[in-house]
């Protein structure tokens, strides 16, 4: 019974059941996985959204709601179709479209061929299973069972639908999902062929050319120079924990420098880079041990004598700074140190390659007289005298490692 025919017979039956819905319907599959797409007037600039409901080499049925006339569609990053409403067909939400052209790596044709049909309508069990298909019968259920364990145990049972997942087989990989990725091809069975070498499960995070990209690899050999890949985009997430870590760091800042009046400062990346580049003089010294910190202590002596310090203040840079130096080699083994003269100013700058400072430990860290509650970070009475003896101090600290810089005002 096709559209017209339910219509006029008032069926209960849910339009897209139907299969007549769309031309091929012989064929048509209802995908197993959710698939977005934007629809784009031909001859407008208007754009609207849908979503696939059932497929066919020759036709779409979507759930949408646009007016009768040809739209572009983007499957995937190099396939793209010209659709065509048809109008007696599907009752809302659902429309039924004709496939009038196909475009494919700079190829036309008015169909899907199977490769694509197959892809775009496979879930996650059939990616799988074509993945070994070419497994002896006597391994390729535990083959099987093997990948959809590390899937799982990867966390990649999304994989699907946000990366791309590609047969290997001798030297040759063949994507088959929806998505592509942006990665070199030789690098990709460079990497599976690491995974070969090795005969164990392989993972890496890689981040295209452009640097637009970032990807979450996993290669699994399956059997004799077969095995399966996925490569998850992984870019959105990394952004909102970039983004995450921001405002916890703004949070952070915020409360740090209001309770100390603004003489303790935490900062980014980019701030501590425009740091380091201020123009000024420069010792460098790096500290590996503990009697570095004596030998430093002469040096920076020497310089506070030439800039007119007084005794006192002598001693209590001093002092500040042998408390940097010794955190550094407290938890991170060393680091360097180093001095300059920026205009009016002494900055000593300490810089080591450690873990960092958690930021649920930074307001006791900096602001807690005599905490050492932290595994990873503890001063104890480090920052307050810094607090008390030093103008100002600019902090940045993360998992790259922790950088301190000691600000005083030369009178």
């Amino acid at each position: 019974m096709d559209c017209i025919e339910c219509r006029k017979a008032k069926t209960k039956k849910d339009c897209i059941e139907c299969k007549q819905l769309i031309d091929g319907n012989y064929l048509a599959e209802k995908p197993r996985k959710k698939l977005e797409i934007r629809l784009e007037e031909i001859n407008g600039e208007d754009f609207f959204k849908g979503q696939i409901e059932l497929i066919s080499p020759i036709g779409l049925a979507l759930k949408s709601n646009v007016d009768p006339g040809e739209y572009k569609v983007k499957l995937l990053d190099d396939l793209e179709l010209v659709i065509s409403l048809v109008k007696s067909n599907g009752k809302p939400p659902y429309q039924g479209f004709d496939i009038i052209s196909v475009f494919r790596g700079g190829k036309e044709s008015n169909r899907l061929n199977k490769e694509d049909f197959e892809i775009l309508s496979q879930s996650s069990e059939d990616i799988i299973d074509q993945l070994t298909e070419d497994l002896p019968s006597t391994t390729k259920n535990i083959i099987r069972e093997r990948l959809k364990e590390e899937v799982e145990k990867s966390k990649l049972l999304d994989a699907f639908e946000v990366g791309d997942v590609l047969k290997y087989e001798r030297g040759r990989l063949k994507s088959l999902s929806k998505n592509e990725i942006s990665l070199p091809e030789e690098y990709l069975v460079e990497f599976m062929d690491n995974a070969f070498r090795d005969n164990q499960y392989k993972r890496d995070t890689i981040v295209d050319e452009k640097g637009e990209k970032a990807y979450d690899l996993h290669a699994l050999p399956l059997g004799y120079k077969s095995g399966g890949m996925i490569a998850v985009d992984v870019t959105d997430v990394i952004k909102a924990e970039k983004e995450n870590r921001e405002r916890e760091l703004q949070i952070y800042r915020d409360v740090i420098e209001a309770v100390t009046g603004g003489k303790l400062i935490l900062i980014n990346e980019k701030e501590l880079e425009e740091e380091l580049e201020r123009e000024g003089n420069i010792i460098r010294r790096t500290v590996e041990e503990p009697k570095d910190i004596g030998k430093f202590r002469e040096v920076i002596r020497a310089v506070l004598k030439k800039l007119n310090f007084n005794n006192q203040e002598e001693s209590h840079i001093v002092l500040c700074v042998s408390e940097a130096i010794t955190n550094a080699l407290k938890h991170a083994g060393g680091g360097e140190v180093l001095i300059k003269i920026v205009e009016n100013e002494l900055n000593i700058i300490v810089k080591d390659y450690g873990n960092g400072i958690d930021f649920s430990d930074l307001p006791k860290a900096t602001l807690m007289k005599d905490y050492s509650g932290s595994s990873s970070f503890s001063l104890g009475n480090g920052f307050t005298l810094m607090l008390r003896f030093i103008d100002r101090l600019l902090l940045k600290t993360d998992h790259k490692g922790t950088t301190l810089i000691l600000e005083k005002e030369i009178s």
